[in-house]
Parts: C-alpha cells; sequence; structure tokens
C-alpha cells in the first residue's frame, strides 16, 4: 500500500476480480422499479482515499455509507429523488457503496495500528458484507413488515379511504394474522386477510404497500436494526461461502461506531455484538432501548423502550436471551443472564435479574419483580417459570434460597402476591 491513497493500482485490480461476482449476485434481488427508484449519494474519491491524516473513520463518510446501505435495502427509502443521486445502473450504485465501505474498514484497520495487507483484508471484508445483501434486505424487509403490528399503521388517511368503521377495525384481528404471516415467513397470507375486509374493491388500493410505504418512510425501528445488521456483520470471523470469494474478519472500531450513531439517531443502543433474529418490531424507539454484548434477541419480537442489560463484570454470558416471539413493554427491565421462553409477554415497568429462567407461553403483568437475591456468600438458586405460568401485577417473586425456586407450569400468581422459596424449591406466598 503507498502511503498517498487507499486506491492504488493493485487496490482496483482486486476491486475488478471481487466485485463482479458480487454484482452478478446483486442483480437476481433487484427489480427493474427498484433500480430505477435507487439513489446513491457519492463522495468524492480523492477525499475517500485519503490514507493518513484522520485518525478514525470520518463521521460524514460514515453517515454517507449508512444511508446507502439504507437504500440499497429498500430502494426510495433515504436519499434524494433528484437524478444526480442516480449512479446509472446497478453496479456503478454497487461499486459506490463498495468503494465507501472499503475506505471505512480500512481506516478502522489503520486506526488500530495495522499496516500490512490492510488493503486485502478491507475490500476483502467489505465484499463479504455486499455480498450478504439478499439476506440482510430480506431481513429489513421482514422488520419493516413486523412493524405493521402498530395499529397507528391504520392512519386517518388509510381508514378514510377505505371506508371502515372502528368496530370493523377493532375485531379484525390484525396481530394474529401478522404473526401468523411470520411464523410462515409469507406475506401473502396477511394479503389476503386484508382482500376480505373488500375495502381494495372500494378505492383505497394496495393496503399492505401503503402500510410498508408508511414504515419505511416514518418508523426508525426497521432502521436501527439494519444498523445493527451491518455492525453485526463487521464482528463475524468466517468464511462466507456459496460461491464467495471473500472472508469475514472483525474489523476494530467501526461497529461501534455505527452503533453509537444508531443510538445518536434512534436512541436504540444495540450492541453490535448482540445477536438479533428478524421480524422484530421495536416501537417507539425514541424512549431508549438498549441491549448488551452477549445479549440474544430471537425474531417475531415486539420491543417497547427497555433495558436488557448486564449485572456481571466477568466475560460470560450476562446479558438477558430473548426468546422468538416475546413482547417486552415499556421501562421493563432485564438485568443479568435473564432467559424468556418463545411468545411470553413482559408487562411494563417490570424488572427481573439474576438467574432466572421465563418459559415459553408466559404472562407477567406490569410493576412485577422477579429476581434472585444474594444472602451473605452463598449464591442463590434460579428461579424457574414453568410453561404458562400467570404471574399478576405489582407481584413479587424473590429467591434467597441455594435451592431453585420452581413455579410450576399453568400456574396462575395472584396480583399484589410475594412469594418465595419455602425451603424446599416450592412457592410459599407471604402474609
Amino acid at each position: 500500500m503507498t502511503a498517498a491513497t487507499l486506491f492504488d493500482a493493485a487496490h482496483l485490480q482486486r476491486r475488478r476480480d471481487l466485485l463482479g461476482p458480487v454484482v452478478d449476485r446483486l442483480a437476481a434481488i433487484y427489480s427493474a422499479e427498484e433500480v430505477d427508484a435507487l439513489r446513491i449519494d457519492a463522495i468524492d474519491a480523492g477525499f475517500l482515499a485519503q490514507r493518513s491524516g484522520r485518525g478514525f473513520v470520518d463521521r460524514d463518510i460514515l453517515e454517507t455509507l449508512l444511508g446507502n446501505l439504507l437504500e440499497a435495502v429498500a430502494p426510495g427509502s433515504h436519499n434524494a429523488g433528484s437524478a444526480e443521486h442516480r449512479r446509472g445502473d446497478l453496479a456503478g450504485a454497487v461499486g459506490t457503496i463498495a468503494d465507501q465501505l472499503y475506505a471505512t474498514i480500512a481506516q478502522s484497520l489503520l486506526a488500530a495500528g495495522l499496516e500490512r495487507g490492510v488493503e486485502e483484508r478491507a475490500m476483502s471484508t467489505a465484499c463479504a458484507l455486499l455480498w450478504d445483501l439478499p439476506r440482510i434486505k430480506e431481513r429489513a424487509r421482514w422488520n419493516r413488515f413486523a412493524s405493521l403490528r402498530d395499529p397507528a399503521v391504520w392512519d386517518a388517511y388509510l381508514v378514510g379511504r377505505c371506508g371502515l368503521d372502528p368496530a370493523q377495525l377493532a375485531g379484525a384481528g390484525f396481530g394474529a394474522q401478522i404473526d401468523l404471516a411470520i411464523a410462515r415467513r409469507d406475506m401473502g397470507e396477511y394479503a389476503a386477510f386484508l382482500g376480505q375486509l373488500g375495502c381494495e374493491k372500494s378505492g383505497c388500493g394496495r393496503i399492505l404497500d401503503y402500510q410498508m410505504q408508511l414504515v419505511m418512510s416514518a418508523y426508525p425501528g426497521w432502521r436501527v436494526l439494519l444498523y445493527h445488521d451491518v455492525a453485526h456483520s463487521l464482528t463475524l470471523s468466517s468464511e462466507v461461502g456459496d460461491g464467495c470469494q471473500s472472508n469475514r474478519a472483525p474489523v476494530p472500531f467501526l461497529p461501534r461506531a455505527i452503533a453509537e450513531l444508531g443510538a445518536r439517531y434512534y436512541q436504540a443502543d444495540l450492541h453490535p455484538e448482540t445477536r438479533v433474529g428478524d421480524a422484530n418490531f421495536l416501537d417507539h424507539t425514541h424512549r431508549g432501548i438498549t441491549t448488551g454484548q452477549t445479549g440474544v434477541i430471537g425474531s417475531g419480537c415486539h420491543l417497547l423502550p427497555c433495558t436488557l442489560g448486564g449485572l456481571s463484570e466477568k466475560v460470560q454470558q450476562r446479558h438477558p436471551i430473548i426468546g422468538d416471539g416475546v413482547s417486552i413493554g415499556t421501562d421493563a427491565g432485564l438485568f443479568g443472564s435473564v432467559g424468556v421462553g418463545d411468545r411470553s409477554v413482559i408487562g411494563p415497568n417490570t424488572e427481573i435479574h439474576g438467574l432466572v429462567e421465563i418459559g415459553p407461553d408466559c404472562r407477567i403483568g406490569a410493576s412485577v419483580f422477579v429476581g434472585t437475591i444474594r444472602s451473605g456468600d452463598r449464591p442463590p438458586g434460579r428461579v424457574v417459570l414453568g410453561q404458562g405460568v400467570r404471574v399478576g401485577a405489582g407481584t413479587i417473586i424473590e429467591n434467597e434460597s441455594e435451592l431453585d425456586l420452581v413455579i410450576p407450569g399453568k400456574a396462575d400468581i395472584p396480583a399484589r402476591s410475594h412469594v418465595n422459596n419455602n425451603g424446599f424449591g416450592s412457592p410459599r406466598y407471604v402474609g
């Protein structure tokens, strides 16, 4: 690598070799309409190619790159529609994004003190991420679809055009239909359900198209999840496979910088190493959503502003593991290696911490406390809620015994109860 530029002759040859197969692969995932709608912001090549003197990644470049990746997964969603933003064709658009991605990765490697092989590693990692763009694009589509759980996608304009009365909307059961479509990975299930309402015949047009456009334009959750997908991809180390000539290697600094921008723009602080599924709805992110490094969030979840934080300072599993189809209410706090089973519901203002395992299909009400409490030097046992347990609002469930406190499946704990361990691992209701 020369001292003057990141774009020397050797790089340009490597770019041609690696990027050609990537463009061929991506051509299959874009319709002609999407290519026509695609608007990619360019950055002056001379500025982009500077190898020294700027220290870490330039924030303006990173913001432009992330905007272009948003545009790549949902053409027409981010950049201005003027012709000057159009890169001419898909190959031109991909090449522009590749150059920006390569430069930001290379600057991150240089900032970490690496010198040898920076060009090769940066270009390989950039092409690996772009090779994965079909999967990232599909994930973004399902994250937008998951946002249709919000009843507000039936806004005044749409309801007025459709002529639906409030009773008809209230009784339609949209949430269950969306969950079914997600489970079957078939948006046609929901579209067919909308067709049964009959309002499309009244000149309302395609309801699903309108709602997806509304989400794309005005809902931040899917955008911050796209940021997270990009940041998470840059933490991975593996062979891409599937015919890709590039390999992934973890990138220093850059994933955290992307996460910080996501937190700044959308108030969703998702650690880049958190493993997150798709078809998730981050609802009202401006109130704040936090995840930690070792956390796991499944697919099909609905998260309102909440904290999924850690308790331990050890390098271990120290953040919650959330299953599929889980709903977590506003201002809930889950701390430590809490496990939440599939399809469970955690109510607002609830706190769960310590060694807690919540089975599938549980319903935990508002303002509940569930936790383990250390007594002296003795580590407490777990709190285990079996499948289908219901916990009423305002309840306290705590375990300071060395034995696990097991709440049997299908148990129904009344509101404002106080439950602890009877000394033999079974629940005891306190006066």
